[in-house]
């Protein structure tokens, strides 16, 4: 693990301060993590592909023009996956502005914006995307497990919402217990839950498939 990896991870969640640590980390962030065995972005792709591939009520996600929200895009990292995948219409925020900046560089995104709080994202965002993917944010130091509803939030009905959660961070937070209370309501269906699953260098994660009901 990086130094910068290591002070991400140390960051409380507040805003600001994430913002701040990500808008300065920018310009480097695909060296520290990009180089050092990064499988998320095409893990995130690969549980679309396992969602689409095994239940018939998605199966349209593999329709190349699937409106895709990359929620917590950083660098853009993932939007490359997904355009690689053959996606065309992928949208992109973080809530650091300067990340979104080098997002922008890559060329495989619609619309990008920067200042977007996943733990309170703008009405107008609401229902906006067939897919929403949540890559590397359900990580220590950054959002609160109860972000999970957020984010389903920005998905239109019937759509799917795919997020990556770093083990640490699932043995450390209720994520298990706000995901199966957001089932137990009604509001999201689990359709894919892959274990333990490459992430970074020195870390594993599990990534999971909704269907937004």
């Amino acid at each position: 693990m990086t130094d910068s990896m290591r002070e991400a991870m140390a960051l409380n969640g507040e805003s600001d301060k994430l913002a701040s640590y990500y808008n300065k980390w920018a310009t480097k962030y695909d060296d520290d993590v990009g180089s050092h065995g990064y499988g998320l972005p095409q893990m995130m792709v690969a549980t679309l592909a396992e969602a689409a591939g095994r239940h018939a009520s998605v199966a349209w996600a593999r329709d190349p023009n699937s409106i895709i929200l990359d929620a917590g895009c950083g660098t853009g990292l993932v939007g490359v996956a997904l355009a690689e995948a053959g996606y065309r219409t992928i949208d992109g925020v973080d809530i650091a502005a300067d990340m979104v900046d080098v997002a922008r560089e890559r060329g495989v995104y619609r619309n990008l914006e920067g200042d977007i709080d996943l733990t309170c994202p703008p009405p107008k965002m609401a229902g906006s995307a067939d897919i929403v993917t949540v890559g590397g944010v359900f990580t220590l130091g950054h959002v609160p497990p109860e972000t999970l509803a957020n984010v389903a939030g920005l998905v239109r009905a019937g759509g799917l919402l795919i997020t990556s959660v770093r083990r640490a961070y699932l043995q450390q937070t209720s994520y298990h217990d706000v995901s199966e209370f957001l089932i137990e309501r009604g509001a999201i269906e689990e359709l894919v839950h892959l274990v333990d699953q490459p992430y970074t260098m020195d870390s594993t994660a599990d990534y999971w498939a909704y269907r937004v009901l």
